[in-house]
């Protein structure tokens, strides 16, 4: 469908409860610069990418929905299309739907995930790509090992004008009948610049950011300095300072002025998590040590970055709402498979009221659910401590009043060492054997062959007598500092403890530990360290006294399944056993949850 100088790519017909979508394009030389997508009519949908040339949606109901798109060219001109799009009942079971139709950048991140709203079992699933530019190294992956193939992630193909993608997806069922639907994924003919400092990091973002609040007085410097492909070098202070150099007491607003998505619901619930979460009144204090907040569902990993002094939310920390989740990219943490070589792994997770408090149980995608505030912070909070972390460790508080403002992040920091470099010089980690494990599991680097020999009983010695809080400490002095941090704040401020507990890999199905302690951050030889890290983080917190407060390390059972929390803290001589029956389909999977991306200065 073709008007008004613009081009409609899409289904105008469908059944209700379908996935749906539409990308629209300029019909000449005069690429579109901003979009607008309205519904005029019908049942309400959920346009929660309505500032991007391509929309998705599930359809609630059976009607017509009128749409518009107001668009603006390169050059300035105005264009409108109209469309009705019509829903119709279905008695059909067999179903499929992929999630999401979306607007990708060209050598971006593209995921696609393919579900049933049947109650039947799917047997296999087939992608094919039926238009656009060819797609090489797609990457297929299954929910679980040697099942049907629900997601497709490969880089949208570089492109000379704005390009559309089509893809199907046919799922056969267990009685053998087939569903099938297609997606429309559109490429942005991005501004690039070779030397831009993401770009020479292998990546290239989504074009489609703005500022939370668009009359920001920040906005402009948002949109320049923090998040995009032609940015090829820092800004300075006098064009985005640290908001601690802005205020010593920001509030809410301040905050989300300072804010960048790619989506406005997420900012939405960024804002929600400041007004509502125990955490609030630390991360605004947190918060002045960052130049800007960037949020967006092309981010993964989340990690702190000194060069422009933001930090950067990988989204799926903040949905709330299934269709929330289907606006995320949903490619693999590229370091997931980091260590699988060695013969152990040390794992950690949060737990309060002796149950997962994070990673959160019961969450699959195919489930369609929902989470409440509280699961929310807990997916958050962490995360949020950890990077601010990093933040306040280049930049901390007692330095915001003597930055000089024609200085960049980056200057600052290559003549001011970070806080994280004197722990390591009065506290160092002990553990030489971990500090080159942990490169394999975190770095990527290829294991020795004693690095391949070394045994969980090894790594447990190695660990228990050494005062790192985490496995991820002896990755680098930045991440030692960090988590510190993070993990005393957690139990402080959210009485919530961290597990660690090291797990041989190795036919280990039920994944028995070999050791295991929970609160390890207040164990008599790491108080020191911890009180180090915070004073400097937050000097008005007496933690001397709060660690006498805290609850002491306890010792998690050796030879008991990692999933089974009541035979973990048993006390008594008898060895209760994990039901692998019941308990398997509330486990998270087994893997050591990462922070940060780490990017090039």
């Amino acid at each position: 469908m073709a008007a008004d100088g613009l081009q409609l790519f899409g289904e105008l017909n469908a059944e209700v409860f379908s996935a749906s979508g539409f990308v629209v394009l300029s019909a000449d030389n005069d690429p579109l610069a901003t979009v607008e997508w309205q519904q005029l009519s019908g049942p309400p949908l959920h346009l929660l990418a309505a500032h991007t040339q391509a929309i998705g949606f599930d359809l609630p109901a059976s009607g017509q929905y009128e749409l518009a798109i107001l668009a603006t060219t390169a050059s300035g001109a105005q264009r409108q299309l109209r469309f009705t799009l019509e829903a119709l009942a279905s008695s059909d079971e067999n179903r499929a739907a992929i999630r999401l139709d979306h607007m990708a950048t060209e050598r971006g991140r593209v995921s696609l995930r393919v579900d049933s709203d049947t109650s039947k079992i799917i047997t296999d699933i087939v992608w094919e790509q039926l238009a656009g530019p060819t797609v090489n190294d797609i990457e297929y992956q299954a929910d679980v090992t040697a099942g049907p193939l629900h997601s497709a992630f490969f880089a949208a193909p570089e492109v000379d004008s704005d390009e559309v993608m089509v893809f199907a997806a046919t799922l056969t069922f267990d009685d053998g009948a087939t569903a099938s639907d297609k997606v429309y994924v559109g490429i942005n003919d991005a501004p690039t610049d070779r030397r831009g400092i993401f770009t020479q990091n292998e990546q290239f973002v989504t074009t489609d950011m703005q500022p939370y609040r668009a009359d920001s007085p920040w906005a402009q410097a948002l949109k320049r300095c923090v998040y995009t492909n032609l940015l090829t070098d820092s800004c300075s202070f006098a064009e985005l300072p640290l908001i601690g150099m802005q205020t010593q007491h920001p509030d809410i607003d301040t905050i989300l002025d300072k804010t960048l998505v790619s989506h406005p619901w997420m900012g939405d619930r960024f804002a929600e998590f400041l007004r509502q979460s125990a955490t609030a009144e630390d991360m605004l204090n947190l918060l002045r040590g960052v130049t800007a907040i960037v949020i967006s569902y092309d981010i993964r990993p989340s990690f702190y970055w000194v060069r422009t002094g933001a930090i950067y939310l990988d989204a799926r920390n903040f949905w709330r709402t299934p269709a929330e989740r289907d606006t995320l990219n949903t490619a693999p943490d590229y370091r997931s498979n980091f260590g699988d070589e060695l013969q152990f792994g040390i794992y950690w997770r949060y737990v309060k009221n002796n149950q997962y408090y994070y990673p959160q149980p019961a969450l699959a995608e195919s489930q369609r659910n929902s989470r409440d505030l509280a699961q929310s912070e807990a997916a958050l909070a962490w995360l949020l401590y950890h990077e601010l972390a990093h933040a306040n460790d280049f930049f901390p508080p007692a330095a915001w009043a003597g930055i000089d403002s024609n200085q960049t992040p980056l200057s600052y920091f290559q003549r001011n060492p970070a806080n994280s470099t004197r722990l390591d010089s009065f506290y160092p980690l002990q553990s030489a054997a971990l500090a080159g494990l942990a490169q394999v599991s975190f770095g990527g680097a290829s294991a020795a062959v004693e690095q391949r020999q070394f045994t969980p009983a090894q790594a447990a010695d190695e660990f228990s007598a050494d005062i790192a809080p985490a496995y991820y400490a002896y990755y680098t002095e930045r991440e030692d500092f960090a988590t510190l941090f993070e993990r005393f704040m957690m139990l402080y401020r959210l009485n919530v403890s961290a597990d660690a507990g090291v797990i041989g890999q190795d036919d280990n199905p039920d994944a028995l530990l070999t050791w295991g302690q929970r609160d390890r951050i207040n164990q008599d030889s790491l108080q020191a360290r911890t009180a180090f890290v915070v004073e400097r983080i937050l000097p008005q917190l007496n933690v001397a006294q709060l660690q006498s407060q805290l609850p002491g390390p306890q010792p998690l059972r050796a030879g008991v399944s990692w999933y089974d929390f009541a035979a973990l803290t048993e006390q008594s001589g008898v060895l209760l056993r994990l039901n692998r029956a019941t308990s398997e389909q509330f486990r998270p999977p087994l893997q050591q949850p990462l922070a940060d991306h780490h990017l090039r200065y």
